[in-house]
């Protein structure tokens, strides 16, 4: 857990305000996109939605008389099932949720461990903030990623569900040499789908500059925005990326968070496949060797050739 900006203890009177802090336990944030996945696995684990079915994601959604939902890169064309999180669709994440229904995302989520503390011995921890009043504009609000306000080490935690093949993860600094009883959470092809559908995100969608050389990844993209005097500020970001890896046995998690990224650039810059994918694949370049991850192979015509994880 790495929280920036840091502190020197050794210079008291040069510590900025709130840089004590570690965000990643006591922070929370409406995390956007990166929830979509959530939505993806509740309807795969309720058999809710044809894969291959098209949905018409052209028109923006009216969620309220004042709010009006709308996809940054809005399709003309009909999408199928993978296409709305490879692109991320905030409308079509609302159809999906629409034909789940509400009382199975609040059973899947509460399963899941959405409710619950993460308490980790010799941190202190803060709790999820999540709805009261669990209405119908609420539900469709968590489906494409606002609503509910998370800490990062309670979606890492969460997410760990999804792609492990479905068994409950406890969050600790210490080794435990005795194994503690598995809980499943969710179905086991529930979490194979999920992590096709992640290194689909990866290879064709929103998450393209996560790729690493030569080893297989997936993930999600997040772009959040913030509140700033009782309104979601354009302005005001978060931005983030959570991936796995290797893919096709998932191992490793890493989970990249920006609040308010800065950049000179034009707006697209913001989104988190542009801000906080790329960090993810540098870092997962670094330490790949040094977990000694092998790389895939990769056949040609003539024999199987052994990519280098990471270019000297």
């Amino acid at each position: 857990m790495i929280s920036l900006p840091d502190f020197n203890p050794n210079h008291p009177s040069l510590i900025k305000p709130f840089t004590e802090n570690n965000l990643i336990t006591t922070s929370r944030f409406e995390m956007g996109s990166t929830l979509k996945i959530f939505n993806a696995a509740m309807a795969y684990e309720n058999n809710s939605v044809d894969e291959n079915e098209l949905f018409d994601v052209s028109n923006n959604y009216q969620l309220t008389k004042k709010h009006i939902i709308k996809d940054d890169f809005p399709s003309k064309n009909p999408i199928n099932f993978d296409t709305i999180f490879t692109k991320s669709s905030n409308i079509g994440s609302i159809q999906i949720l629409e034909k789940v229904g509400i009382e199975k995302q609040k059973n899947f989520l509460e399963n899941l461990g959405l409710k619950k503390n993460v308490r980790i011995k010799g941190l202190f921890t803060i709790q999820n903030s999540y709805p009261k009043n669990w209405n119908n504009e609420i539900s469709k609000s968590i489906s494409f990623g606002y609503g509910i306000s998370l800490t990062p080490i309670s979606l890492t935690k969460l997410f760990s569900s999804l792609v492990n093949g479905g068994f409950e993860v406890h969050p600790t600094l210490i080794f435990r040499a005795n194994k503690i009883k598995r809980k499943r959470v969710i179905d086991e092809m529930t979490s194979k789908k999920i992590n096709e559908l992640l290194n689909k995100i990866v290879l064709e969608g929103t998450g393209k500059k996560a790729k690493v050389n030569s080893l297989s990844v997936g993930g999600k993209t997040g772009t959040a925005k913030k509140i700033f005097d009782g309104n979601y500020d354009d302005q005001k970001l978060v931005t983030s990326f959570i991936g796995t890896f290797p893919i096709e046995k998932p191992k490793y998690l890493l989970f990249v968070i920006f609040d308010e990224p800065k950049k000179e650039n034009k707006k697209n810059d913001y989104y988190g496949g542009n801000t906080a994918a790329p960090v993810f694949s540098n870092i997962v370049s670094q330490i790949a060797p040094i977990l000694q991850i092998k790389p895939k192979r990769e056949k040609n015509i003539e024999n199987v050739v052994f990519k280098q994880t990471v270019d000297n």
